[in-house]
């Protein structure tokens, strides 16, 4: 009969073993799903203000907002390469001078325009 407890006891370890890790395996996906829904409501958000290709569509520049805490800024994004402002714009206007070259203008209501150059 000492066979027969033995094998009880061996029951219930694997029993208790078996909760233990299905409740840990709940927590570590519950802590994963509320890690990815933080990182994604608290990563900067960007918005896409305007994109200007050079006149024969060789380059573009692509001008984004982006939601950045306490304050947003405005990227200008060319190549692999990309130039912050702080100040947000009521006007964004650019001009190419060639394929290589582009002035883009950053108009704020009541103040001097801010004039970015731009070369490739």
């Amino acid at each position: 009969m000492d066979w027969n407890n033995n094998d009880q006891s061996e029951r219930e370890k694997t029993k208790l073993w078996s909760k233990l890790g299905c409740f840990f395996s709940v927590v570590i996906i519950g802590l994963l799903i509320i890690s990815a829904a933080a990182w994604y409501l608290l990563s900067p958000q960007e918005t896409r203000l305007k994109v200007s290709d050079s006149p024969n569509h060789v380059n573009s520049i692509e001008i984004v907002k982006r939601e950045d805490f306490p304050s947003p800024s405005i990227r200008i994004n060319y190549r692999n390469k990309s130039i912050m402002k702080t100040k947000i714009p009521d006007e964004i206007s650019v001009e190419w001078k060639s394929d290589y070259e582009a002035v883009v203008t950053l108009t704020k209501q009541g103040r001097e325009p801010d004039i970015v150059h731009v070369d490739f």
